[in-house]
């Protein structure tokens, strides 16, 4: 059963491997086997990951596996199940994008496969050696990624931008995961009831056996930091405009959802045993106790600086970078309640950003496949040249904005109702407040789809657009997946719960 826990990860290494091997033998149009054999690797670990869902639904998958460092709980399988899928759909994005701007094609395809195998090894592990080294893996290969446009000086400054951002966030991070394991006395993390037992004290002397409570307060803090650079919170967030805007664009979408979603399930992995435990007393007790404090405080000023610096961002790359700063933002309103209702809003809302962000990159890098530029104006009279592209647009900003039946509106509901069934009705209101600043700078770029002329001056002229095949699925994917996220949103919001239920 252990190697059935782990065939998805052996199948994506497998394949990043022979892609590199492949890579050697192939010149010219035949690099696009490269992208070929990731995708039908990615769609293999896909299936091995769906096929683990109903064991770990079951319960048989969620012992520790090879020493605790690995487990098949259902959390872990349904993020592997969002990871593998946000590959899938990137590299059919990126098959055209690389060969048109001809890009590395086995370097860029393994190095995905790679970021990928990384993401997976945080979602599926308790220990926090394990969760260093996903994170370090997926990082890695995201700077190399930033950079693969090497005759394209802004892909460069992303790169390096990006690298030295990335460099020191994981120094805090291992700095921070070095003063938990000094305050645990273990690198594995314990569930919410034995964290709960350890803080109170175990035994007749009632001696703590947490060995220092406060180190690993420090520590968390510490954490909250680290991660705070991977995800973009405000205020270590300045990295990603640059880096959004620089990178190859299919990098770009790779970029706003799955190492964001990896960090995430990071961050549940972490802190959720210390957000949903027992309140104890003490010093611990107070020290922990701020911890939802702090994140209601980051949540107030990530999706409020976001969505006011988008309103001014007239190069859409950027505009959906402080967009993907925003949402983070939400998503750390499920981390602010500290309930496990708000855990599962978190969870669910993952899967949705997912669909909806890589939907609007979809479009965006349909039109980059024809010469249409980033830039908000050169969408210009985009209704009358490519009528499907300006559609699914549509879609996704309305997904992104909140608007129903879209799985946008039921992700941001069901953050809503977590925060005021904890009473921070408050923050559910801000939430609302930026939802509604969000709506300016889509429209912005809806009515230059639709209700500006394409002959205005500034406007970038262009012929008919038509997507590839390739392109028009993995489009066809995410719409299908906006819309059917918000229908099946109440099986999918119990999956989730099941899923945050034995963090």
């Amino acid at each position: 059963m252990e190697w059935n826990l782990v065939l998805p990860e052996l199948i994506v290494t497998g394949t990043g491997l022979g892609v590199l091997l492949l890579d050697l033998f192939l010149t010219g149009g035949g690099r696009r086997a490269a992208g070929y054999t990731g995708l039908a690797g990615l769609a293999a670990a896909l299936v091995a990951a769906l096929r683990l869902m109903p064991a770990a639904g079951r319960g048989e998958l969620a012992g520790p596996f090879w020493q605790g460092m690995v487990v098949g709980d259902q959390f872990a399988v349904l993020f592997k199940v969002l990871f593998l899928a946000v590959g899938l759909v990137v590299l059919m994005l990126a098959v055209d994008f690389v060969e048109r701007r001809r890009m590395p094609a086995g370097e860029f395809t393994a190095l995905i496969l790679f970021a990928v195998l990384g993401m997976m090894l945080m979602a599926g592990s308790r220990d926090l050696i394990v969760i260093y080294l996903g994170l370090e893996t997926t990082a890695v290969a995201s700077y190399v990624l930033a950079g693969l446009l090497r005759d394209d000086v802004r892909s460069g400054e992303a790169a390096i931008k990006y690298f030295l951002t990335g460099a020191l966030a994981s120094a805090v991070i291992l700095f921070g995961m070095s003063l938990v394991f000094g305050g645990l006395g273990s690198t594995g993390l314990p569930n919410a009831s034995a964290l709960a037992e350890a803080l109170a004290g175990a035994g007749p002397s009632a001696a703590p056996a947490v060995p220092s409570p406060l180190l690993l307060a420090v520590g968390l803090v510490l954490l909250v930091a680290g991660f705070g650079f991977k995800v973009a919170l405000v205020p270590f967030h300045f990295w990603a405009p640059d880096a959004y805007e620089g990178a190859p664009t299919p990098v770009t979408a790779f970029f706003s959802v799955g190492p964001k979603a990896a960090a995430f399930a990071a961050i549940l992995r972490v802190f959720a045993p210390f957000l949903v435990m027992v309140p104890v007393s003490g010093v611990e007790g107070k020290a922990l106790a701020l911890l939802p404090s702090i994140f209601a405080v980051l949540a107030v000023l990530t999706m409020t600086v976001g969505n006011l610096v988008a309103l001014v961002q007239r190069n859409i790359k950027r505009m959906l970078a402080y967009s993907s700063i925003a949402h983070a933002g939400y998503i750390l309103v499920g981390l602010a309640v500290a309930t496990p209702r708000g855990l599962a809003a978190v969870t669910y809302y993952l899967l949705a950003y997912a669909a909806m962000n890589l939907g609007a990159f979809a479009v965006v890098i349909w039109l980059n496949n024809h010469g249409t530029g980033d830039e908000v104006d050169d969408y210009v009279g985009l209704s009358q040249r490519a009528p499907l592209a300006a559609a699914a647009l549509v879609v996704a900003f309305i997904s992104l904005i909140g608007i129903p039946p879209t799985a946008g509106f039921f992700g941001k509901f069901y953050l809503f109702m977590a925060a005021v069934e904890a009473n921070m009705a408050w923050l559910a209101v801000l939430m609302v407040v930026n939802t509604a600043i969000s709506v300016g700078y889509y429209y912005a770029v809806v009515r230059n789809m639709y209700l500006q002329p394409a002959a205005e001056p500034g406007a970038r002229a262009a012929g008919p657009v038509p997507a590839t095949p390739l392109v028009g699925t993995a489009l066809s994917v995410t719409l299908v997946a906006v819309l059917a996220l918000g229908l099946l949103f109440e099986p999918l919001a119990r999956l989730a719960g099941l899923a945050c239920g034995g963090l």
